[in-house]
């Protein structure tokens, strides 16, 4: 068995292992992570055949938890056409970032006044992980997102985790671009060293600052990128 079988199939069996309320969550889940790897662009129509085959189910919950990504304004419905993956304008995008910013500024203060010694351990371990995935954005970039994910689910408000996660779902793309190069990556994973340090002195007031700035760092260097 190829290591690609293996990896379908351990999949299939976690999308057996739901019932359908949650099968719709996988699903989704599981389209963003192709959207997070690179494996679809905004653009990019989606397979409702092929991604029903990948997950071993029928066609009918794919298409309702496409829906579910269409509210979520990850995908699109184009007429006559099916549903695609959805593209943001720069412009746009510019302004999702800002939107971030303030929310991961916001998970910072709040992150460093109630992070635990085990879970600043936990953090500095994905750091370090993030180090050893710089010469590959391909292994840096989905890291990345699972770190700034946990730091701000340290916040302790599930309604600030979510309009994270909805801002930056709409922002793939753009995120992954300014990754691009070693250095940006480089840069990045600096940023999150100096983050940890003030999130484990407590300095809620720096810790909030350097998180705003980071997003707004990864702004900049999109806007560069694109115009290079």
């Amino acid at each position: 068995m190829t290591e690609q079988t293996q990896a379908m199939t351990a999949l299939q069996r976690r999308v057996a292992e739901h019932q359908s309320s949650s099968l719709l969550q996988v699903i989704a889940e599981e389209l963003e992570q192709l959207i997070i790897a690179g494996a679809l662009s905004g653009g990019d129509r989606i397979n409702e055949s092929s991604l029903a085959a990948r997950l071993g189910v029928s066609r009918g919950p794919v298409r309702e938890a496409l829906r579910q990504l269409e509210r979520g304004k990850l995908v699109e419905f184009r007429t006559n056409r099916g549903m695609f993956v959805r593209e943001v304008s720069v412009a746009e995008a510019a302004q999702l970032y800002d939107i971030r910013a303030s929310l991961f500024g916001l998970a910072g203060r709040l992150a460093a006044e109630r992070i635990t010694p085990e879970q600043l351990t936990e953090l500095r371990a994905k750091v370090e992980q993030l180090q050893a995935a710089v010469p590959a954005v391909d292994d840096y970039y989905p890291r990345n997102v699972d770190l700034h994910r946990t730091l701000v689910a340290l916040s302790g408000n599930p309604r600030l985790a979510d309009l994270y996660d909805d801002v930056s779902k709409e922002l793939h793309l753009f995120r992954r671009h300014g990754l691009e190069s070693d250095a940006a990556r480089t840069v990045s994973n600096c940023q999150h060293g100096e983050i940890l340090d003030t999130i484990a002195a407590g300095d809620t007031v720096t810790a909030g600052r350097l998180m705003e700035a980071h997003i707004l760092s990864g702004k900049e260097r999109m806007l560069a990128a694109l115009h290079d």
